[in-house]
This record gives structure tokens, sequence and C-alpha cells, in this order.
């Protein structure tokens, strides 16, 4: 008489359970990196590029005018980088209001601007105007763009400052403009 062998049921085998193991993993994997981009998500893309494109001779405008009234200026942050010394230079009135303009570069969310205050007693460094802003902690990333400006609208210079480079950013008028202008030629 043959020996009849008796089979397991099919949820008590070690092979069905390993072969549906890579299908589970990879959709847990694809969930994880959907919450990782929702949560991480970058302010690259302007919502309304069109109206941003409109307004591009404007920006362009204050650019010159900077380069006009030869206007510089020179950040410097402080190691905790919650605070910063401005110095301007340049043909402008020093008792108009100007703005210091912290940009993240991919997290719009981070950005600040802060309305630059005269030191005491309108100190002034040479043909330099000395400012003092205080904002909040900026996060560490690799670059901020930094920008002085005056309340106006009128006039703005601007740089990429690098983080590991040093805590001083110097801001010159139209810098990226010319040399662009330059390289068409």
């Amino acid at each position: 008489m043959p020996q009849t062998q008796k089979s397991k049921v099919w949820y008590k085998e070690p092979w069905p359970w390993l072969l549906m193991a890579g299908p589970v993993i990879v959709v847990f994997a694809a969930l994880y990196t959907f919450h990782l981009a929702q949560s991480n998500s970058a302010d690259l893309v302007s919502d309304d590029y069109y109206k941003d494109g409109k307004h591009i001779d404007l920006q362009l405008h204050r650019d010159e005018e900077a380069f006009k009234r030869n206007i510089h200026a020179q950040v410097l942050v402080n190691p905790d980088k919650n605070a910063a010394k401005v110095l301007v230079s340049g043909n402008f009135n020093p008792q108009e209001p100007l703005n210091l303009v912290l940009m993240h570069p991919a997290k719009k969310a981070e950005d600040q601007t802060v309305k630059l205050q005269p030191a005491q007693s309108g100190v002034f460094s040479g043909n330099k105007a000395e400012y003092n802003a205080v904002f909040k902690p900026l996060p560490d990333t690799h670059h901020w763009y930094v920008r002085v400006e005056d309340a106006g609208g009128k006039w703005r210079v601007e740089d990429r400052w690098l983080v590991n480079q040093g805590y001083a950013v110097n801001l010159k008028p139209m810098e990226k403009l010319l040399s662009a202008s330059a390289a068409t030629q």
C-alpha cells in the first residue's frame, strides 16, 4: 500500500510568502517616496510664470539704475546667521528706507525681507552708510541669494552668497547682465 503524504496548507509554505515579499516591499517603497516628495517639495517653479515674465523689464531697470548710481553693498552676516551689518556706497539717499532680502535657493517659505536700520547716529565707514539687520536664523543650505534694495523699488544690487566661503558677500550692480552681454558680442 502506497503511503500518502499529507500536504501543508498554502499559507504554511514558505514559497508563496517569499514570492509576495518583493511586490509588497515595492509598494511600501513607493508610498514612502511619495511621502518624501510631498513633504520636501521645492518652490522652483513660479505659479504665474507669465506675470513674472512681464515684469522682467522692470527688474532689469532696477539693476541698470543701480549701475548708473554706482551703488555697491557689502553684507557681513554674523556666524549665528541671525543678524547682519550692511555697508552701502554710491549715489543714493541714506535717509530713504532700504531692505535686505535673503532668498533660499529652493524653498520660498524660507525667504526673508528685512528693513535695514541705520547704525546709531548715522555712522559712515569711509564713503559707506552703515546699516544693521536682525532676522530669523537662516537654515543651513549651500548658498543664499542676497539683495539690498531701496524700499521704493528704484534700484537693487544682488548676488549669491556661498555660505562655506565665509560670512561676507559683496553686492555689485548688474554684473551678471554685463558679463552676459559681453559674451554675446
